[in-house]
């Protein structure tokens, strides 16, 4: 994204659907480096204000409006960038790093309202359309708050706003219940005196139960339909020759391998070839070896140098 990003007005956007976010260590999914979560926003109605609220409304008073709202967010920032920045020479060498890692993020919020729509903007650009706001904390609602988030996800692709996101459903430990699914998913399994765990989280506690093994097959199925209407989404977008399907690599994955929290096995999939770098059609298994070299080729496919991805001696 760092590199992605650099011409556009957000580098990523990280989508939550009804995520905690009480600890990183269980919320976040994406990080700027060492002890940088990046918290998904759980609001679609915040983030559509924070991608779209550039564009200028019809009326005059609005677009004024608009306009000092954005001067008065710039002389925050240039107040905050100036004390960080002053504060620097006295800090030790971590410190400092962690310093740097504050100005390059404020730098990105000041590139963001300076900024406008980028310059490879599609003819499908425009904000998408929300309609009645929803109880965001509604368990029933996750289906919607999730469309709402591809909404923009895809609105912002096609405006060429932000070229990498996330779209992430609840966090490790989640207890969404998947009740549009059918009623069978309003009870849970016996989980025993000791285990507090419900909804999703209950049925992986026990997934070795054919029972609880038929409700996650559906949840997981709906999970993939969910990337599928995305992919369709992209298909429709027309971008150069193609589409922007074409130019975009989906990635599917879940950070646990059993629901009982193994980490062995864990399963990815990759939708696109990003222009021919990865040869589809296929199901590869590397039993042993860590998935930070999988994160190294997702870099190199999108023409990136990198040979490590998080500890050097997993990545390379």
């Amino acid at each position: 994204a760092g590199t992605l990003g650099r011409d556009t007005k957000f580098k990523s956007l990280e989508c939550g659907i009804q995520v905690d976010t009480y600890a990183a260590t269980v919320a976040c999914l994406s990080y700027r480096g060492s002890l940088e979560p990046m918290f998904p926003e759980n609001d679609p109605y915040k983030l559509f204000a924070r991608v779209f609220g550039s564009f200028t409304p019809s009326d005059d008073a609005g677009a004024r409006a608009l306009e000092q709202a954005r001067l008065d967010r710039k002389s925050v920032i240039d107040l905050v960038r100036a004390d960080l920045t002053a504060l620097a020479p006295k800090l030790s060498t971590v410190e400092r790093r962690k310093t740097e890692a504050h100005l390059d993020a404020v730098r990105a919020i000041e590139r963001a309202l300076d900024t406008g729509q980028g310059g490879a903007a599609t003819a499908a650009c425009a904000p998408p359309t929300q309609g009645a706001k929803v109880d965001l904390r509604k368990n029933d609602n996750i289906p919607l708050i999730a469309k709402l988030h591809t909404d923009i996800l895809v609105a912002a692709l096609a405006c060429d706003l932000v070229r990498v996101g996330t779209i992430q459903h609840g966090r490790a430990g989640a207890q969404h219940r998947h009740v549009w699914l059918g009623p069978e998913f309003l009870t849970d399994p016996d989980n025993g005196p000791n285990d507090g765990t419900s909804g999703i989280h209950g049925l992986a506690h026990n997934e070795a139960v054919p029972a609880s093994r038929a409700k996650l097959a559906k949840i997981h199925a709906w999970y993939a339909g969910q990337v599928a209407a995305l992919i369709d989404r992209l298909k429709a977008i027309p971008e150069g020759g193609g589409t922007m399907a074409d130019n975009t690599l989906v990635v599917l994955m879940n950070e646990m391998g059993t629901g009982n929290h193994s980490l062995r096995n864990t399963p990815w999939v990759l939708v696109g070839n990003a222009g021919g770098f990865f040869k589809t059609g296929r199901v590869l298994s590397f039993p042993g070896q860590p998935h930070n070299k999988l994160l190294v080729n997702l870099c190199q496919a999108m023409g990136l140098p990198d040979a490590t991805f998080g500890d050097p001696e997993l990545g390379n």
